[in-house]
C-alpha cells in the first residue's frame, strides 16, 4: 500500500472526512455493523473497543471482521485494546482483544490499540504472544520511558493534540522519538491535521514537506511489512 508524500495523513479518526491534501484512516465501531464505501481518501479499520467490550460475542467479533477483512474493506484490526477507566470488566476486554491479535495475525494485519492506563499490560501480551504483526497505540500520551519501550518492541505511536499543549509530557520529548515509528491523528477530537504536521515538523527541525514524506514511508512501512 502507498499514499502520496504530498498529502496529510490523519492516521485515526471517527467521524471525520478528509480536507483537501488530506487522506483520513477511519476507525468504526464493529459493534454498529457499518457498511464501508470505498474512496481514495478515506481507509477504514474496525474493531470492537474496549468501552464497548460486552457489545459482542467472540463468534461475532470472529464473524464480523472476517467479513470486512474477506472483502478488503479494512487495512487493519482495531481499535481495540484495554482501558482501566471505562469499560467493560478487565477480563471482557481481555479476552476481547486477544480475539482481536488471534485474527490480526491470522490476516497479517496491523493492530490499532485503545490504551488507558495499560501500556505496561499490553507491551507484556505483545511479547508473551510473540506477535510479529505490527501493534500501532493511538492518540499515545504516555511517559517517555515508556514510549522508548513500546517503541523498542517494535510499536508505532500515533500521537494527537498533546504534542500541541506546552503543559503535556509529550511535548517536551515528542522530537527525541524515532520519526520512522510515529504517526499523527486527530482522533475524535477538534483538532487541524495539518496544524498537528505544522508543530511536528518544527519540533524535529526539518520542513513540513519532509515530514510528510516521512509518514509517508511510515504508512509504507507499517502496511507493508505484514504482506
Amino acid at each position: 500500500m502507498t499514499i502520496s508524500s504530498n498529502t496529510f495523513l490523519n492516521f485515526h479518526a471517527h467521524q471525520q472526512k478528509p480536507g483537501d491534501d488530506e487522506i483520513v484512516i477511519q476507525s468504526l465501531f464493529l459493534q454498529e455493523n457499518l457498511i464501508v464505501k470505498p474512496d481514495d481518501r478515506i481507509f477504514f479499520t474496525s474493531g470492537l473497543h474496549p468501552w464497548h467490550a460486552d457489545q459482542l460475542t467472540k463468534t461475532e467479533i470472529e464473524a464480523r471482521l472476517e467479513k470486512l477483512i474477506s472483502k478488503k474493506q479494512i487495512i487493519a484490526v482495531g481499535e481495540t485494546g484495554l482501558d482501566k477507566i471505562r469499560g467493560a470488566d478487565w477480563r471482557t476486554q481481555m479476552d476481547v482483544f486477544k480475539v482481536h491479535i488471534q485474527i490480526a495475525e491470522k490476516n497479517k494485519l496491523p493492530l490499532i490499540i485503545h490504551s488507558v492506563k495499560s501500556h505496561n499490560e499490553v507491551l507484556k501480551l505483545k511479547i508473551d504472544l510473540n506477535s510479529k504483526v505490527s501493534w500501532v497505540i493511538h492518540n499515545f500520551s504516555g511517559s517517555e520511558q515508556i514510549a522508548k519501550d513500546l517503541i523498542h518492541h517494535g510499536f508505532y505511536l500515533s500521537l494527537c493534540h498533546h504534542i500541541q499543549n506546552s503543559n503535556s509530557r509529550i511535548s517536551e520529548y515528542f522530537q527525541t522519538l524515532l520519526i520512522n515509528r510515529i504517526f499523527l491523528e486527530t482522533d475524535d477530537f477538534n483538532v487541524d491535521i495539518k496544524g498537528l504536521y505544522h508543530t511536528a515538523a518544527i519540533k524535529f527541525g526539518i520542513s513540513i514537506e519532509e515530514f510528510k514524506k516521512q509518514i509517508c514511508k511510515n504508512f509504507e512501512s507499517l502496511f507493508n511489512r505484514n504482506d
